[in-house]
Order: structure tokens, then sequence, then C-alpha cells
């Protein structure tokens, strides 16, 4: 995975800014690779979480701070930990699952952001089995949703990762699902104000582009702001 330049982050914020956070995720993924979402849409959604957590690491390092709230007596907990317990906890990544239904083995394929996005957009009353159709062998018997998702899960932790959380007022423990493209999307967003922020400071003190500006590394910026309010 190459380095990303500021003004290719800045476009993938403005691609992102008004979709969904399935077409976010494509979006973020496709600027990792220097591809088109639709060149990405059909990597297993748990092979695209730990390339965007690769990605992440790269642009904002690999601690976690986030904030949970206690189930019980609903006091704020920060949440940190080191991003790289989700990836080796997880293991490698799978294409394909066995799901043991009975006296029955089904294969079946990990779940891809084509895969949801079909079923999201197609509106169904039960997405869950309307995606385990999806993956599943044509013409045969459909295991359980809960079954395949179990079974995924087992696979690969990184379809439904989990923090563990625990509350220091009651003493409560529970587990947190992270949602990488969440977080990573807050993370860009709270970036992309800045630095436009930044780009609009230097254009009115010195007269610059927007592409002058993103072409000096961020310690300059901070340099010549620093100089533009003296």
């Amino acid at each position: 995975m190459s380095a990303v330049s500021a003004a290719e982050l800045l476009d993938a914020w403005e691609a992102g800014w008004d979709r969904d956070p399935l077409r976010r995720g494509l979006t973020l993924l496709a600027t990792a690779r220097r591809t088109t979402p639709a060149a990405v849409a059909e990597v297993p959604v748990a092979r695209r979480d730990r390339a965007l957590l690769d990605f992440r690491a790269a642009l904002f390092g690999t601690v976690i701070d986030a904030v949970s709230r206690c189930p019980r007596c609903e006091t704020e907990v920060e949440v940190v930990f080191d991003q790289r317990e989700l990836t080796v906890a997880a293991g490698e990544t799978r294409d394909m699952v066995t799901v043991r239904d009975g006296h029955r083995e089904v294969c079946v394929r990990m779940p891809t952001s084509a895969d949801l996005a079909a079923v999201l957009d197609a509106g169904v009353p039960a997405p869950e089995e309307a995606l385990v159709r999806r993956c599943a062998p044509a013409g045969e018997p459909v295991p359980s949703a809960a079954l395949v998702a179990e079974t995924w899960v087992a696979a690969d932790p990184l379809v439904d990762p989990q923090v563990g959380v625990g509350c220091p007022g009651c003493g409560t423990s529970w587990e947190e699902p992270f949602d990488i493209v969440a977080y990573l999307w807050a993370e860009l967003d709270a970036w992309g104000r800045r630095t436009l922020l930044e780009v609009h400071e230097l254009a009115r003190a010195y007269g610059w582009t927007e592409a002058q500006t993103l072409a000096l590394s961020p310690w300059r910026r901070q340099c010549y702001l620093g100089m533009a309010g003296t």
C-alpha cells in the first residue's frame, strides 16, 4: 500500500461526504489502493477492514482512543487499545467457510461489500437471510442465517470485531463492537476540516493555492501558520 497524498485524502473525504457508511468504506479502500470503489466491491468485508486498519495505521497510527457508555450505570468509559490486537486475534482472512448444518456441510462465501449493498439497497424484510442466500451455493438448501453468521465470525473475527470494556465505576464488563469504517471516517473528517482551515489561512497570508499548500509537509505548514500569526 503506497503513501497517499494530502490532496488524495481530501478527494476521498469529498467523495465520501454524502455517502452511506458502506460506500464510504469502499471509497476509503479505493483511495488506499489507488483504484475505484467498483474495483474493490468484491473484496470480502473482513479483508476490506483489515486493509482499512493498515491504511489507518499509516495515516494516524495504531492507537484507538474511543468512548463507550456503561450499559448499567451509563458512565462514559474511555476505551484505549492498539488496533493490532484485532488483526493478531483474527489471523488470516478467508474467502470461503464450511458451515456444518446437522449432517450436511455447505461451503459459503464470506460476504463482500457488493453483497451487503445488494441486500441493503433491496430493502428486503429479512436482510440477514438474503445475505446468506447470496453467499451460499445456488440450488442447495440454505443453512440458517444465525449459523452462517456464527461460522463467519469464528472463521474471521474481523467480520464482527468486539472489544472488551470494563466500567471503573460499577465494575460491569461488556463487549463493544468496533467499526473501523466509522472510526477512520471520523478521523478523516476531523483531519479534512483542519487541513482546509490551514489552506484557508495560508492562502490569505501568502496567496498560495490549495495545491501549493498541500505540497508542503504538515510540519512546514505549521511553521508558516505560526509566522503568519505573528
